[in-house]
């Protein structure tokens, strides 16, 4: 997507990792002015050479006044934030403080109930939202076997057994990441995130939980109830080094519905580490032949 005019303001709510400064690189080599907003795990990054400010939560009601004063129109939201906010233990600003009940609700619940929220919150205050994939449409997954090494047999069964757990987790809006072997589930993405499942994984290796010979996967799958404008699955380097700590050998995302964050470092890790890497097509995810 391109701006009306040249210049126009985006907003970029920015959190943590790399996500928030591809979408801003993308921006504004589309002509897109971005103000970066930064928040959550974003809030002491270091942004030299953009326009914006950091709020903590307490403030995220001088953050839409902040955005207002800019004249920004259309917001995106990026980026990792492990730490929801908890608005009853802020001394909030006097601009938070007045939409505080709404605040509240919003936290409530799982991930995607927290992000309908935010959007439906956002909008009201009249911001249109926009997806990362509208902005860097390269980082969608493709489809079908990307690395050089293809799925083994028992890491074929694998991915059909970890797929299907993983739509069922998002249907509950628990997670997005399954780990699986041919025979069982091994782990599931609950609050802690996909980094410290993997962890996890890796732990269950090392105590003889998960047998050296148990090959296992790693799917990353959309939830069924999705918005696509946030929190889509994403991998990048860091997470093929995660997956090949914790005893991972293949890799499967949701074909056109996650995000990859630099596909030919992310191929070529993969390789290196002799995980086959795949995106998954619908009916792949549903476990269907």
């Amino acid at each position: 997507m391109e701006p009306e005019r040249p210049g126009e303001k985006l907003g970029i709510l920015a959190g943590g990792g790399s996500l928030p400064r591809i979408v801003a690189a993308a921006a504004r080599a589309a002509g897109w002015a971005p103000l970066v907003v930064r928040i959550g795990d974003g809030v002491t990054d270091d942004w030299t050479g953009y326009e914006g400010e950091a709020f903590a939560w307490g403030r995220s009601g001088d953050a839409i006044a902040y955005l207002k004063r800019h004249k920004v129109r259309r917001v995106i939201f990026c980026g990792t934030v492990t730490r929801r906010p908890d608005f009853r233990s802020l001394l909030p600003s006097f601009r938070t403080l007045v939409r505080l009940p709404a605040a509240i609700r919003m936290v409530r619940g799982g991930d995607d109930h927290l992000l309908r929220g935010v959007s439906r919150y956002l909008e009201r205050d009249g911001f249109a939202m926009l997806a990362v994939q509208e902005i860097v449409p390269e980082l969608l997954a493709p489809s079908g076997l990307l690395s050089n090494r293809a799925l083994r047999e028992d890491e074929s069964r694998a991915m059909t057994i970890a797929a299907t757990a993983a739509r069922r987790l998002g249907e509950l809006d628990i997670g997005q990441a399954v780990v699986a072997s041919a025979e069982r589930v091994i782990a599931v993405e609950g609050v802690e995130g996909t980094r410290e499942m993997l962890a996890r994984v890796g732990d269950l290796r090392r105590r003889g939980r998960v047998t050296p010979s148990e090959r296992c996967v790693l799917v990353k799958s959309v939830k069924p109830q999705q918005d696509s404008r946030f929190d889509l699955p994403s991998i990048g380097e860091a997470t093929i080094a995660e997956a090949a700590a914790a005893g991972i050998t293949a890799i499967g995302v949701s074909a056109g519905r996650s995000l990859i964050l630099g596909l030919e470092d992310v191929v070529a890790a993969s390789d290196r580490a002799d995980i086959a890497l795949v995106g998954l097509a619908d009916e792949q995810e549903e476990g269907r032949p």
